[in-house]
């Protein structure tokens, strides 16, 4: 079970990373994000490993989204929303049907719902929200804010850190938001450490030295 689980996520990265050539590097930042914003909460190796490895492929279902929806330059209509809105729920029909990785599949299936309950696909708030999920919601938004997009160009990290103080407590975690604001966005991250291998006997680590 462990070989097929290294192998399968192997293979959905290499293939995530060959469709999504514009911004390859974006489900490696939110992983790494993801992984300090645990660590500083306290979380085990194990969960961290699995919140890391959330971030890698949370986006996987993605690959069930037109690339003209995706990357269309300007306004969605509300069909091409709803469309959009359908890719959590791929991810997690991709994920969940691998062996070990039911716990990945969920914080993938929930990281666009909201502390407030307005988000999609189930409309869950406050902890229902598995941690995993609502932590992968803080990264993925600031790495997303951050990051130049077709539509719009990158903010500071200073305005993107203004951003989630102001959505506290609607569409993030207030608690996260603060943590990820005062001791992870100024500690920095550099993304190449926490590059996983997916070859070592016995599971996924990070190539990381603390």
């Amino acid at each position: 079970m462990k070989s097929t689980f290294i192998h399968a996520a192997r293979a959905l990265m290499k293939l995530q990373e060959v469709r999504f050539k514009v911004s390859p590097n974006h489900s490696w930042r939110v992983a790494a994000y993801a992984a300090v914003l645990a660590k500083k909460l306290g979380m085990s190796e194990k969960e961290q490993n699995r919140i890391y490895l959330a971030g890698l492929l949370h986006d996987i279902g993605k690959l069930g989204i037109s690339s003209a929806i995706l990357h269309k330059p300007g306004k969605l209509t509300a069909a091409e929303w709803e469309e959009i809105k359908k890719h959590p729920v791929y991810s997690y029909e991709i994920l969940s049907a691998i062996p070990g990785m039911k716990a990945i599949s969920l914080m993938a299936l929930y990281h666009h719902e909201r502390y407030d309950g307005c988000g999609y696909p189930e409309g869950l708030g406050g902890e229902a929200i598995p941690l995993g999920a609502r932590i992968l919601a803080v990264a993925d938004s600031f790495d997303a804010m951050t990051s130049d997009r077709v539509y719009r160009p990158r903010m500071s990290e200073e305005m993107a850190t203004e951003e989630l103080y102001r959505c506290a407590g609607t569409q993030f975690d207030p608690q996260l938001v603060e943590v990820f604001c005062c001791r992870v966005v100024p500690e920095g991250i550099d993304p190449e450490l926490y590059r996983i291998t997916v070859d070592i006997p016995g599971g996924v680590k990070h190539l990381r030295n603390n």
